[in-house]
């Protein structure tokens, strides 16, 4: 196979790790082993940071806000013609200079800048979408533009959820998208390690997840709050951070619960975390497009709970792999675990369809193939 050079770009509103960014580091490290060269041009300071300890190619860029809010919509005409001049000389040495013939796009203001450059230098773009096509891109006035420039890019998505919205809400033809699952390791574990955890006494209730509110954490911890009668030595690790942190404290303290709820931050070593955890639940309220962390969950032999929302049911199959709830309903979700609790052999059979799962449809190297073929196939 000869070597691609492929340009990667970000320029988001905000700079966070999380799925999108983990997904993109995979990414890279794996098909760099297969003889591509990745090179990053962003205003991410957090993808920046994660590629300069790798020592990988990569520019620091300033960026306008992405237009994705009202504010940054506003001032994006003023900063978008100067943009667009700097974004196309970057285009133009790239692909002379380094022979890069692949662009990705991670953001929407690269999307609707440089996908028509980039083809009429003939290069090849792929859009790269890890977010549900909520009111950010629905309700944008630069959605117009999006769903034009779509015609000369592929666009990935990582779930068909996200697949079905593109298609339906903003008419994408559906030749334009591919559906490539994220993909984890498989861990060595085994099921006498779920039953030395039980043999510990205690039952710990794990999530991990930007504390957002879209992410539902509250129902999580009022599920706790009655499920705790029942279960009396039942506990709650929530691993992450964000800006719901002090409002989730401050339930966590008039429930009375300080002893049972414990916030740990981000973390990183995920599988460390999620081995110490009886349940992992994912109890996102608005949307997940995929879910990432549930994958790894089941591949680490952990029984599941989550929401029936995106792309969850794309991984989770009702008492198969693992339990859905309803959305922002925290009795189902209390009903769930102490389900899992009370009944040990069907948990066990739940856990073991769910790895079979992973194997199956949601490895790393299944996706690393997956987009080896699909960056093989655009550059000829």
């Amino acid at each position: 196979m000869s070597k691609q050079n492929i340009l990667i770009l970000k320029f988001p509103y905000a700079s966070l790790f999380g799925g999108g960014e983990r997904h993109t580091l995979t990414l890279v490290e794996g098909l760099r082993k297969k003889g591509f060269s990745f090179f990053l041009a962003s205003s991410c300071p957090v993808l920046l940071k994660e590629f300069k300890e790798r020592n990988w190619h990569s520019k620091k860029m300033w960026a306008p806000k992405e237009p994705v809010s009202k504010k940054s919509l506003l001032l994006f005409p003023f900063f978008a013609p100067f943009f667009f001049c700097r974004l196309a000389f970057l285009l133009l040495s790239f692909r002379f200079r380094n022979k890069v013939k692949i662009v990705f796009c991670l953001s929407l203001t690269e999307k609707i800048l440089i996908t028509v450059p980039a083809r009429m230098l003939g290069m090849k773009v792929v859009w790269m979408e890890h977010v549900s096509a909520n009111r950010w891109l629905t309700l944008n006035p630069l959605r117009v533009f999006y769903t034009m420039y779509a015609m000369l890019a592929m666009i990935v998505v990582v779930s068909e959820s996200i697949k079905s919205e593109l298609i339906g809400k903003l008419h994408i033809q559906p030749k334009n998208i591919v559906t490539i699952y994220s993909g984890t390791d498989l861990p060595e574990v085994t099921l006498k390690d779920i039953k030395a955890r039980v043999n510990k006494g205690e039952f710990i209730i794990g999530t991990i997840a930007r504390l957002e509110r879209e992410k539902g954490i509250e129902y999580l911890i009022r599920a706790i709050d009655i499920v705790k009668d029942i279960i009396p030595k039942i506990k709650l690790i929530v691993v992450g951070d964000g800006s719901e942190r002090r409002n989730l404290n401050w339930l966590v303290n008039s429930l009375q619960m300080t002893e049972r709820v414990q916030f740990v931050g981000f973390q990183d070593h995920i599988n460390q975390w999620i081995r110490n955890f009886d349940v992992f639940v994912l109890p996102s309220a608005i949307r997940e497009s995929f879910g990432m962390v549930l994958i790894d969950a089941m591949a680490n032999l952990r029984p599941v709970v989550a929401s029936k929302i995106g792309g969850i049911a794309e991984i989770v199959d009702h008492k198969e792999t693992g339990i859905l709830v309803e959305p922002k309903n925290s009795e189902e979700i209390a009903n769930a675990i102490i389900y899992l609790y009370n009944h040990p052999e069907e948990t066990v059979e739940i856990i073991k369809n769910a790895r079979a799962k992973i194997e199956t449809s949601f490895t790393k190297q299944k996706m690393l193939n997956e987009f080896e073929k699909l960056f093989i196939v655009l550059s000829r």
